[in-house]
């Protein structure tokens, strides 16, 4: 087996058609329910990844020439700077040979130049053979979260007709917020805090006009369309508000981004009103568009009835599970047991 670095911008065909096989063999054991990706489609989430601010590393497993592992690690900034966020990926076909491990073993030393403490692994399929490797490593479960996705083909648009709630009415843009509004929506944001996260380590920032610049222009910068749709009071301040981003590289996919409504404006309907005119617009204006994925925790279930309503399906429950650098390392000294 040869480990090596890989950069996405360097790479050659041969090499991106060697990810989009491995892609398609782990999607129809881990994730079944999932889309099947083109060629393009996984092509583009290298080079463009659904992440924050920060950059991504790579490194591949190869067996035989052929690729037989990813680990995909991104290393997010500001107050999550001590974490990287990592995801390892093995040919079905391969697993249970130490692959996943040795990849692992492999990128800690450049997590630990680069100031990285903590290891987390997002959107690992519960009961699934990541869950199970991971716990054999020593990681622990912080959370878990419900994985919907809308296909847009399959609901009727009749379930997105909602109406605005009395004293309220909906603002709409892409890329960045109007001047009026972006103090707003920046206190609007805030009230994810309020989302259940688990014993998560990920600290959700404190949102104010100058981030939510910065955050607008990193999607630009990376090429990203970023819609918001706002519900807002009378007196024209955004209380709610739901966000999607999309790339023209994979145009049939939107990944829902944060949804929140101020707490003294819950129980009305703000959150799934926005939803709703957020599908209507995307169908109008990207018929591109195939499906719409989103993850909630698993205990809000209030939210999850909310997209069950707007023709959202729940697909897995996936969980996140973290582990101290310092752990890992030791536990990979000690243990050569191939996982």
């Amino acid at each position: 087996m040869e480990i090596r670095r890989f950069v996405p911008v360097e790479a050659s065909e041969a090499e991106f058609a060697g990810f989009h096989e491995l892609t398609l063999a782990s999607i129809a054991v881990d994730r079944p329910d999932a889309p099947v990706p083109s060629r393009e489609a996984v092509v583009a989430d290298l080079l463009e990844p659904v992440t924050g601010p920060g950059p991504s590393l790579f490194w591949t497993a190869h067996r035989s020439g052929r690729l037989a592992g990813v680990a995909d690690v991104h290393l997010p900034e500001a107050e999550n700077g001590h974490i990287a966020s990592v995801r390892i990926t093995v040919d079905p076909a391969s697993r249970r040979r130490g692959i996943g491990t040795a990849l692992l073993r492999e990128a800690l030393p450049e997590l630990r130049r680069r100031g990285r403490t903590l290891v987390v692994c997002h959107g690992v399929t519960e009961g699934g053979d990541g869950e199970k490797w991971a716990y054999a490593l020593g990681f622990r479960q912080v959370h878990r979260r419900v994985l919907q996705r809308l296909m847009i083909a399959d609901v009727d648009p009749g379930l997105w007709e909602v109406q605005a709630p009395s004293g309220y009415h909906l603002e709409q843009w892409l890329a960045a917020a109007p001047a009026s509004l972006v103090d707003s929506f920046a206190r609007a944001r805030g009230a994810i805090h309020d989302a259940p996260v688990g014993t998560s380590s990920y600290s959700t920032p404190r949102w104010d006009a100058k981030l939510v610049r910065e955050e607008e222009r990193d999607w630009a910068a990376r090429g990203f369309e970023y819609f918001v749709a706002a519900a807002c009071d009378e007196g024209g301040q955004v209380v709610g508000l739901t966000e999607l981003v999309r790339h023209p590289n994979q145009p049939g996919d939107g990944w829902q981004q944060y949804t929140a409504v101020l707490p003294e404006h819950r129980g009305r309907g703000l959150g799934r009103f926005a939803k709703a005119a957020m599908m209507r617009r995307l169908v109008a204006e990207r018929p591109q568009m195939v499906w719409i994925s989103t993850s909630t925790g698993a205990e809000n279930t209030h939210m999850i009835e909310v997209n069950l309503r707007l023709g959202y399906t729940t697909v897995r429950t996936v969980v996140v599970v973290e582990a101290g650098l310092d752990a890992l390392e030791t536990r990979l000294r000690q243990d050569r047991t191939p996982r």
